[in-house]
């Protein structure tokens, strides 16, 4: 009974500090229902995530074996594509769904925000379905290091996806898919890195593992606190022609009509 109630705790501990410290450092608060439907996003991104996983090793079973087996090539492979790329393409396509095009969505930082809890849900569900598995040992090391990971790559998805947005507003689409792709590349390739060296049974991997986090945990960090104090606002207010943004204007350059 104390021991389900402690591990519940620690389950929840992280998911409560992170996303607790994002919100705070917005300074034009989101609605909590939005923030609720993106943190349940992350539920559904799971759900997604397993789905095409299993999907991929139905056409792929060699990668239904121990993974503490797997070579490094092999490995590699599954981190980043079984793995990395699975997950955060379902935790962008459910920030992007949910938020994108939102109406709160005012402010850049507002983007981060969103990402971040969409990963929260995501990782709490991990974290439930792990630290019961696992027991205390594996919650500790979730609470220090597995759930601030993700947050610290949804924070760097968010950041790109906030200039993707700029953009976008702007009628650049070359840059804007140059941010979005960015959005995706990025977190991919820090969450492949971070699973890579968990997984690869290796002291010299281990340390640089500790390394990479620290360093990942203050670049993050650095771009959340970079976000919160610009003040660029961002209009939603589409063209009813063509759907282009219109920034305060009743005119639309794109195809010059009146709204």
């Amino acid at each position: 009974m104390y021991k389900t109630l402690l591990l519940l705790i620690l389950a929840l501990l992280p998911i409560f500090i992170l996303g607790y410290y994002t919100y705070s450092k917005d300074n034009k608060k989101e609605p909590k229902l939005l923030l609720l439907k993106l943190f349940l996003g992350g539920f559904c991104a799971v759900i997604l995530t397993v789905i095409i996983s299993n999907v991929l090793r139905s056409f792929f079973p060699v990668f239904n074996g121990n993974i503490k087996e797997f070579g490094s090539i092999k490995l590699l492979i599954y981190t980043f594509v079984m793995i990395s790329l699975i997950e955060e393409i379902s935790k962008f396509l459910f920030t992007y769904i949910l938020s994108y095009h939102d109406r709160e969505y005012d402010e850049l930082y507002d983007m981060i925000v969103y990402s971040v809890f969409v990963s929260l849900g995501f990782a709490l569900i991990e974290n439930i379905l792990f630290i019961f598995d696992g027991g205390i040992q594996v919650a500790i090391s979730r609470l220090f290091f597995a759930v601030p990971t993700h947050a610290s790559v949804a924070v760097f998805m968010g950041y790109y996806l906030s200039f993707a947005k700029l953009a976008d507003i702007n009628n650049n689409k070359k840059l804007k898919n140059k941010y979005l792709f960015l959005s995706l590349l990025v977190p991919i390739t820090l969450h492949g890195i971070y699973d890579y060296m968990v997984y690869s049974n290796s002291y010299v991997m281990y340390y640089l593992f500790f390394f990479f986090t620290i360093i990942l945990f203050i670049k993050a960090n650095k771009k959340l606190k970079e976000m919160s104090l610009m003040t660029t606002t961002i209009r939603n207010d589409r063209c009813p022609h063509c759907g282009a943004y219109m920034q305060n204007e009743s005119f639309c350059k794109k195809c010059s009509k009146n709204s």
